[in-house]
């Protein structure tokens, strides 16, 4: 009988596949969690980098604890040779090699928050052991990206809680001050944004506030905030002020990418917010800015803006 090797085996498996779905690299790149607790094959998943630097991680079932496979290369497959691979990934494998066998995974999408392993293992030791496959369904383990489905497959879910930081605050008592050489905006004794020496900026920022009537402010990712807003009884800010530096994104078409190794919130080719290497705190923003239906990311002060904000 003609042996068929891994990598013979990895094309018949995409050619037969009659219904994958394509999907950003950014969408695979997380930690995955085995959907079933009491699975005895693979529990848990780890994909990071992007489309021309992959890299995975696996765990199998053992005892008392899961056994750590390492990590090795792993690689995005396009639905094309000139496709944009980064945009349009259908499925990223890797080998794991023991000295007695070799494990071939092919992970590939099922909706935004979950997706399917195909797992080969072929024994090389000579042991009579059948080779054999099998697959499981993973959901990423930090749900907080996207997570409703890729393509006409299902409606979209509801996005899941997401636990805020956030500091209320009177609009009616907020005010500018002097301290020590620094424009500030305070309220009462606290001291809620530093403008340094821009009195300009800090009294503009004052007048948003007041306009809008915000009365809470929020972060992600302190003590060094990655991400911040604003919130008006708990709801987004709404409407418009003249003399306003926005610029629109649309919340629907926004995802989670990472480009040149720094995590970022794109909107097609436009990056909205960059997050460097905290991919965690970009999709926590990333939920954020789902669960408030922000559409509009404001700025004091560019091209180094001294107070930022969002709206709808």
């Amino acid at each position: 009988m003609k042996r068929i090797t891994i990598p013979a085996l990895l094309a018949i498996m995409l050619l037969l596949c009659q219904s994958l779905s394509f999907a950003a690299v950014s969408q695979f790149t997380g930690t995955w969690k085995n959907t079933d607790p009491n699975t005895a094959g693979v529990t848990k998943l780890s994909i990071t980098g992007n489309g021309n630097s992959l890299r995975m991680r696996a765990w199998g079932k053992c005892h008392p604890q899961d056994c750590d496979w390492g990590e090795v290369n792993a690689y995005a497959y396009a639905p094309g040779v000139s496709s944009d691979i980064d945009q349009n990934a259908q499925a990223v494998s890797a080998l794991f090699t023991t000295g007695f066998s070799q494990t071939l995974v092919i992970v590939r999408p099922i909706s935004r928050s979950s997706i399917r392993a195909d797992i080969y293992t072929r024994f090389t030791d000579n042991s009579g052991r059948s080779n054999y496959t099998a697959s499981y369904t993973f959901n990423r383990q930090l749900i907080v990206g996207p997570i409703g489905p890729i393509g006409p497959i299902g409606p979209i879910r509801p996005m899941p809680s997401v636990e805020e930081d956030c500091i209320s605050f009177n609009p009616s008592t907020v005010t500018v001050k002097n301290l020590d050489g620094r424009w500030t905006i305070v309220d009462g004794n606290h001291l809620m944004f530093n403008f340094g020496p821009n009195r300009t900026e800090a009294l503009q920022a004052l007048r948003i506030i007041k306009h809008y009537r915000m009365n809470s402010s929020c972060f992600v990712g302190r003590p060094d905030p990655s991400f911040q807003y604003l919130l008006v009884n708990g709801r987004a800010p709404q409407g418009n002020m003249p003399g306003e530096d926005c610029v629109s994104f649309n919340p629907n078409t926004i995802e989670v990418r990472n480009i040149g190794g720094s995590w970022k919130i794109v909107d097609g080719s436009h990056w909205v917010f960059d997050f460097g290497s905290k991919e965690d705190e970009a999709r926590k923003a990333f939920a954020i800015i789902k669960k408030y239906g922000f559409t509009r990311s404001c700025f004091v002060g560019r091209p180094d803006p001294s107070f930022q904000y969002l709206k709808k």
